[in-house]
């Protein structure tokens, strides 16, 4: 069981290098092609095809089984990588974009399924918090790629989705060779009605949800728009981008561990209700900023992190604790709140955009919205422990 868990942790970590390379030069990359507006609902088609996609997940899994599916959905990610990269089309890219989106959403179900497999209830924060420092130093390590070289320099976006291609590729090799001798346990045959149903009336998986779906839309909003704030508005390099953001991520691998052993002894309630505070107040000291200095935005960036790594190992211990490993499909429930959160992000982002005289004012708005939080996480009780 530990060795296996090991080869999730490497998993998730060679799987978040292609993720943590395409995530923050995305957005930037797609309004190339299709402009800043219909970039946000690029965002929204990608996410609907991630949610249908989410729904049948669980009927595949069951069928094909976990070691196989896996291998699927990776390989075919890897293939929509490579489009992105190639092709000059902006259909080709478009549709690449989209499901490249889904397969992701996909693969993080999947790898989350196979480490509840191998997991202790009783230790799930810290092996929680394990797997996310371990996956987050790949985010941590990636932004290297912009601090020494740019987007502008030697590494273009083309040359970076190569490099996630063929990282994709070993991420592959590793789950073929190491994976292949999973047992799946005998899961749930429930109808995605019913089981949507029965996770909504569980409060606890609802509350969770709900604390999830904050979150995700904080990183749907700082993923999305910080990139472009800070190039566009403020002129900030791609260069001095990755030194900010390589900064702000460090708490997601500082923290999990720790604080995931630590609600193993006393729950996640006191330490949900901190983590929304402190990513609240930091995101509202955003919209004040108003110097272009590196090492401002990098700290006040970081203190956001800090709140908002809290907020995910939390929320994830939360909901694994309130759930058995043959109910996958409650994961694709709950993992559906990205997607979820990439249509609700940019609709709100055009409505705030045409109300508000200046692009920082969605700080004010993300920050007080994060405060809902704090009131969520307190509804928890000892029982629900």
């Amino acid at each position: 069981m530990n060795h296996n868990r090991k080869i999730i942790y490497l998993a998730g970590f060679l799987f978040s290098i292609p993720i943590a390379l395409m995530s923050y030069i995305n957005s930037s990359f797609l309004s190339l092609f299709v402009g800043a507006k219909s970039m946000g609902i690029t965002y929204i088609l990608a996410s609907i095809v991630s949610i249908l996609a989410l729904l049948i997940v669980p009927e595949l899994w069951r069928r094909i089984g976990g070691y196989k599916f896996l291998l699927w959905v990776i390989g075919l990610d890897a293939l929509s990588i490579l489009l992105f990269a190639l092709s000059k089309n902006t259909y080709v890219i478009v549709l690449a974009f989209i499901f490249g989106f889904a397969f992701n959403i996909i693969i993080f179900f999947s790898l989350d399924e196979l480490l509840k497999i191998f997991s202790k209830n009783s230790k799930i924060g810290g092996e929680r918090g394990a797997y996310m420092a371990i996956a987050n130093l790949a985010w941590i390590l990636s932004q290297f790629v912009f601090i020494f070289a740019g987007i502008e320099g030697v590494f273009t976006f083309h040359l970076i989705y190569f490099v996630s291609f063929f990282i994709m590729i070993i991420f592959f090799l590793l789950s073929f060779f190491t994976l292949r001798n999973i047992a799946d346990p005998k899961y749930d045959s429930a109808k995605t009605i019913k089981y949507i149903k029965d996770f909504l009336r569980n409060k606890n998986l609802f509350r969770v949800y709900s604390i999830n779906l904050l979150l995700q839309l904080f990183y749907t909003v700082m993923i999305i728009y910080t990139p472009i704030y800070l190039f566009t508005y403020l002129g900030f390099s791609w260069k001095e981008i990755g030194i900010i953001f390589a900064i702000m991520l460090l708490p997601f691998f500082i923290l999990p561990f720790s604080i995931g052993k630590y609600s193993d002894k006393i729950g996640e309630r006191k330490m949900l209700m901190l983590g929304f505070l402190v990513a609240s107040l930091a995101t509202l000291a955003l919209f004040f900023i108003e110097k272009r200095e590196v090492w401002i935005w990098a700290l006040a960036l970081f203190a956001t992190r800090v709140g908002a790594a809290t907020i995910e190992v939390m929320s994830d211990a939360y909901f694994f604790k309130h759930i058995k490993m043959e109910n996958e499909e409650y994961i694709g429930v709950y993992r559906s709140a990205p997607p979820v959160a990439y249509i609700i992000g940019p609709l709100a982002a055009l409505l705030i955009f045409a109300l508000v005289p200046s692009f920082n004012f969605i700080y004010i708005i993300l920050g007080v919205l994060m405060l809902l939080g704090v009131y969520l996480s307190s509804t928890i009780k000892k029982s629900d422990i």
